[in-house]
């Protein structure tokens, strides 16, 4: 995970100056290039080097960028949409970027949640918890993880909303103590993306991209509309009487508010019987 000493616009500075070096860069060079101090621009190959894009330079304490960081440096030359976008492509790969990505696969995250899910990913202890919220602060700006108004996180490999900076994002954490980047470094233009990737979540064709999940936050379901229920009941084709139907869509933990002890109980129960029956039926013929 990146350095806890810097805020995610300052490692994302840094990984770009460090991909578009033409002669081997050390702590110095990087600094002199991005105005941070050169004591934590240091720190930041070791992460860019996780992810592909830096190797090792031939003098001591040196690096360069790799083909994957050469790529993306060209993309930057372009634009800055151009260059987020190429970055998306080379990370979305990541360990860090496929657990936030599974983690959000039913709808927008709370920031606590994604943060744990990383720690857990990473196998971090808990002295480690900053550098969760650097590396979600990151993914925020480069555009894989952009800010619901409800001020849940979610997946989504396209540029921050127009309204959402990576202040926004940091602000929603409370208990994410001082990564507060300067305003305005958030990435906001979402048209020069070259990649494939999705832009603004209005976009139209959006929905129709399969690894874009509901953008809704999960709340338990109220009860089916029925054209008649009367008619319905008195045939036996009602919703209550079709299992296939009712065991389709997921049941979500809020669903089970509506529910008693004593009912979970027996949904508990009953939930093993069927598996264990299942787990039978499914297994080796008997002849």
């Amino acid at each position: 995970m990146p350095s806890p000493k810097l805020r995610a616009d300052q490692h994302l500075l840094v990984i770009v100056a460090a991909c578009s070096a033409v002669d081997p860069m050390g702590a110095n060079e990087l600094a002199a290039a991005t105005g941070v101090a050169a004591k934590n621009c240091g720190l930041v190959p070791a992460f860019a080097m996780t992810c592909g894009l830096l190797v090792k330079g031939h003098r001591r304490a040196t690096h360069l960028p790799s083909e994957k960081g050469r790529y993306v440096a060209r993309a930057f030359q372009r634009g800055e949409s151009e260059g987020l976008a190429a970055l998306r492509g080379k990370l979305k790969g990541q360990w860090f970027a496929r657990t936030v990505k599974e983690r959000c696969r039913y709808g927008p995250v709370s920031r606590e949640g994604l943060v744990a899910k990383l720690m857990v990913a990473a196998r971090a202890e808990t002295e480690r918890i900053k550098q969760a919220h650097i590396l979600l602060d990151l993914m925020v700006a480069v555009g894989m993880v952009t800010v619901e108004p409800s001020g849940e996180l979610h997946w989504f490999e396209g540029s921050c909303h127009p309204d959402t900076s990576l202040t926004d994002t940091q602000n929603s954490g409370a208990s994410h103590e001082e990564a507060t980047p300067a305003e305005g470094q958030g990435p906001s233009d979402p048209a020069g993306d070259m990649l494939g990737d999705a832009g603004d979540g209005d976009r139209p064709g959006q929905r129709d991209r399969p690894e874009q999940p509901d953008a809704g936050v999960p709340r338990p379901r109220s009860e089916s509309p029925r054209s008649d229920p009367a008619d319905q009941a008195a045939e036996g084709t009602g919703p209550e009487h079709d299992l296939l139907s009712l065991l389709l869509p997921p049941v979500l933990l809020a669903d089970l508010t509506r529910l008693t002890a004593t009912e979970v109980l027996e949904l508990h129960s009953h939930l093993t019987a069927i598996t264990a029956l299942t787990a039978k039926l499914r297994g080796r013929l008997i002849t």
